[in-house]
């Protein structure tokens, strides 16, 4: 864990009310899925840093990007920040995707599709080429998607039809797995909104599919002091204890670890 200042590069806009926050590195070697802390380091409007997933960086670690959409005074501080400004970030936090698992099935809807351009860039680096299913209200509220081209074998899906698969994501991967494209036994990594997370656990279990859920849970301090983060939890990994720090023990968790 590092916790340093970095300046803004840039805001780029990816469309659908959603922004890549681009700094200056050095950023350091970090795993899909981990996440840092961040805050503006002048005029920071709220108490507490809000945590991101590393969205993208360099090969080299010059510089790093994390997708924001503004919606509390914290992300609305971040997206208003101008390039030279500094940013503050404390990070990678948590635990990543488990790398075992090479060929797995990501679905992300919305901004759930964060950690999921690092994980897409290491799998064609080492000549694989990820299922990504991604969805969102509409074609406007796809963002991001762009960034994917060329990485990724993509099905999209539109709650209202206006671009690939008319409905959610979750009747998306539904059909893929009647017609054959996603078969039992394989594994799903998920991220999105809770409603949609629990919707596609709820399904691979029915249809006989592992799932690892990226939580998105609120956090507070980012690295277990706090223990604003807890979930319950179940299973050998935490030794009987019934809650999780997801900031610790996740944010990444197989679905049958977590009590409902």
């Amino acid at each position: 864990m590092l916790s340093r200042v970095h300046t803004l590069r840039r805001c780029r806009d990816l469309g659908g009310g959603s922004f890549a926050i681009e700094v200056d590195g050095p950023m350091p070697p970090t795993l899909p899925g981990q996440f840092y802390m961040l805050r503006t380091e002048q005029r920071w409007p709220v108490q507490l840093p809000r945590p991101f997933s590393l969205y993208d960086r360099a090969p080299d670690g010059a510089w790093g990007s994390f997708l924001v959409k503004p919606v509390g005074e914290g992300t609305r501080a971040l997206c208003a920040a101008r390039p030279g400004e500094g940013i503050v970030l404390n990070g990678p936090l948590g635990q990543p995707f488990a790398a075992e698992f090479a060929d797995a099935i990501c679905v992300a809807g919305g901004v759930g599709l964060a950690p999921f351009l690092l994980l897409a860039r290491n799998a064609k680096a080492s000549g694989r080429e990820l299922r990504l299913l991604f969805g969102g209200r509409t074609k406007a509220m796809l963002s991001g998607i762009e960034d994917f081209a060329g990485l990724v074998r993509l099905a999209a899906s539109t709650d209202d039809g206006s671009y690939g698969f008319h409905g959610k994501v979750t009747e998306l991967l539904d059909s893929m797995i009647a017609d054959g494209r996603v078969r039992a036994g394989e594994v799903v990594f998920c991220c999105g909104p809770d409603p949609m997370m629990h919707a596609v656990a709820t399904l691979c279990e029915q249809r006989g599919l592992r799932c690892f859920l990226s939580l998105e849970t609120y956090m507070a301090c980012g690295y277990g002091v706090c223990n604003g983060c807890t979930v319950k939890v179940q299973g050998e990994r935490f030794k009987g204890w019934p809650f999780s720090r997801t900031c610790m023990e996740g944010p990444v968790y197989e679905a049958c670890e977590l009590v409902h």
